[in-house]
C-alpha cells in the first residue's frame, strides 16, 4: 500500500513568493528549497518498541539543532525504530523497521510524500539505483524492489539468509548476510555477501568473507568487508577476493566501517581508528578515544564520516537524549550536541 501526501509548508510557499517577486531585479538569487537544505540528519531509533523514533537536523556550521523534524513538519510521530535513511533527488527514504514501512519525505522540507507498506516486513537498509528503490527485508529474508518515483512494488529477490546493509557498484548489488544468521547448533555461521546482477535481478555469486561480518563499504571499485579478524577486499569488476587486512593482537570488536579519501575508519567501543587503505594489517593504536562509557552494546552505537567530519554517537543506554560528538579528520574535537533517543546514524544533506 502506498499513501501519497503532497503538501507545501507555509515557509516554502513564502520563500517561493519572495523569490518570484525579486526575480526581475536579481536573477542570480538562489532558490531556497527548504529549511533542511544544507546540513546533517541524525536518525534516532527511539526506545524499542515505543513509537518514538525521530530525526534531528544539524546545520552545516553545527550551531543549530532542530529536533523532531518529521513530527513538526507533518503533525504526527514517525513510528518505531528508524533503522536507516537513503537519499535520491528530492526524496529521503526513511526505513522504519518496527513499524514496517518506508516513509518518503521531501529531503529539504521533510514533509510527507508517500508511505510504502506493501511487501515491507522488518526493513533494514535501502538503496536507490537506476530509478529503483531496493529494501532489505529481514522478516522475509528478501530484497524488495520498488519504483523510486511512483513507489509501486516491482519484484522480490529471495535471499533466504538474513539481510542487512546493501551497496551497489559496477552493475552489481551487494547484500550483507550478517554473522548472527546461524543454524540451531551454530555450525554454519553466516559470513557471506550475496551478489545480485542489477540488470536482471538474479543472484550471480555468494562471497565468503569472515565470521563476525558486520559492515561493508565500497571505494574506487573495491568492496571492503569488516569481520572479527580483519577486512576482506573484493574487486567489484569481477567479484573476486583480492586481499585481506588483518587485525593485530589486541584489536577486537571493530565495527561501523567507513571509507573516505583512501582512509579506513571504524570504531571499537569508545575508540575511533584510522588507517590507510593500502596497509595489510592494522595495529591496536586508536586515532581518537571518545572516553564514552556504558555497556558494550551501547558504546559506539553510531559512527559516520560525512563532509570531512567524524560523527560518533553515544546513546546513553537509550534512557535519555543521545550525544553526538564531532571531530575533524585530524582527530580534533569540534563540538558535541544532543539528538533524539538511540541515535544510530548521521547523513549529509546538500
Amino acid at each position: 500500500m502506498i499513501k501519497h501526501l503532497f503538501k507545501f509548508s507555509t515557509l516554502s510557499l513564502l520563500v517561493l513568493l519572495i523569490f518570484t517577486s525579486c526575480s526581475d531585479s536579481d536573477d542570480s538569487a538562489p532558490l531556497i528549497k527548504g529549511d533542511f537544505e544544507n546540513g546533517y540528519f541524525v536518525s534516532n531509533e527511539g526506545k524499542f518498541p515505543d513509537p518514538n523514533a525521530s530525526v534531528t537536523f544539524i546545520s552545516k556550521d553545527l550551531n543549530t539543532v532542530s529536533k523532531e523534524i518529521y513530527k513538526n513538519a507533518n503533525g504526527k510521530t514517525l513510528g518505531s525504530v528508524v533503522q536507516s535513511i537513503v537519499f535520491e533527488n528530492d526524496y529521503a527514504y526513511l526505513v522504519v523497521n518496527n513499524s514496517n514501512k518506508i516513509e518518503v519525505v521531501n529531503r529539504y522540507t521533510f514533509q510527507s510524500v508517500a508511505t510504502i507498506t506493501e511487501k515491507i516486513n522488518q526493513p533494514r537498509y535501502a538503496l536507490v539505483e537506476d530509478g529503483k528503490l531496493y529494501v532489505t527485508n529481514e522478516a522475509t529474508k528478501s530484497v524488495e524492489i520498488f519504483d523510486a518515483n511512483s513507489f509501486a512494488h516491482i519484484t522480490s529477490i529471495q535471499i533466504n539468509k538474513s539481510v542487512e546493509e546493501i551497496r551497489e557498484d559496477n552493475n552489481f548489488i551487494y547484500i550483507m548476510n550478517p554473522s548472527y544468521d546461524t543454524d540451531s547448533d551454530y555450525s554454519n555461521i553466516s559470513k557471506n555477501i550475496t551478489v545480485i546482477d542489477s540488470k536482471n535481478h538474479t543472484i550471480v555469486k555468494d562471497l565468503t568473507v569472515g565470521v563476525g561480518f558486520n559492515s561493508m563499504e565500497i571505494e574506487d571499485g573495491i568492496l571492503y568487508a569488516m569481520h572479527d579478524t580483519g577486512i576482506t577486499k573484493i574487486t567489484t569488476s569481477n567479484n573476486a577476493v583480492i586481499g585481506e587486512i588483518t587485525f593485530e593482537e589486541g584489536l577486537s570488536n571493530a565495527s561501523k566501517l567507513e571509507l573516505e579519501d583512501n582512509y579506513i575508519y571504524f570504531v571499537s567501543g569508545s575508540k575511533i581508528y584510522k588507517f590507510r587503505t593500502d596497509l595489510t594489517s592494522f595495529s591496536n593504536t586508536e586515532f581518537v578515544d571518545t572516553k564514552s562509557t556504558g555497556s558494550p552494546w551501547d558504546v559506539g552505537y553510531g559512527f559516520n564520516v560525512v563532509d570531512d567530519k567524524l560523527f560518533y554517537t553515544d546513546v546513553k543506554g537509550f534512557t535519555e537524549s543521545s550525544e553526538v560528538n564531532v571531530y575533524d579528520l585530524d582527530g580534533k574535537f569540534l563540538k558535541s550536541f544532543k539528538a533524539g533517543i538511540g541515535a544510530n546514524g548521521v547523513y549529509g544533506n546538500d
